[in-house]
């Protein structure tokens, strides 16, 4: 294990549940702004993409980190869900049946990425405390 590179993805991780939080709250602007998918989600779609990108570095410095397998697997899992998330919004029909359920499973898997981010998270400080990390 590498300390220096796993202190940084912890950091970058804490930064990641940060936005994932003010994701949650700037969607919930766009609705409040009119629920419309042009003005009032444009920040929402901007910072989805500074997720998309985060989560991709995430997974470089987990695997620079070198913290073992599992802690490397649930950060490209992170990536995978925050790419679901894009395919679920560009898929999505709003004022459908089929558009709205998708925006059901949208926020569900949003608040799975919150929870997988804080696991990642309380497994980076065990490794960096020397504690056996498991799943």
């Amino acid at each position: 294990m590498n300390p220096m590179v796993t202190a940084i993805l912890r950091v970058w991780t804490l930064l990641l549940l940060v936005l994932l939080v003010l994701q949650f709250a700037l969607a919930g602007f766009g609705v409040g702004y009119g629920g419309g998918l042009e003005t009032g989600f444009r920040m929402h779609f901007v910072n989805g993409d500074v997720l998309l990108y985060g989560y991709a570095a995430a997974v470089v410095l987990a695997l620079a980190a070198r913290v073992g397998a599992t802690i490397t697997w649930l950060t490209a899992l992170g990536a995978f869900l925050v790419l679901l998330q894009h395919g679920m919004g560009l898929v999505s029909v709003p004022g459908t049946l089929f558009g709205q359920s998708l925006f059901l499973v949208h926020a569900l898997n949003g608040l799975a990425l919150i929870f997988l981010t804080h696991r990642i998270g309380v497994l980076l400080r065990r490794a960096v405390r020397g504690r056996p990390v498991s799943a």
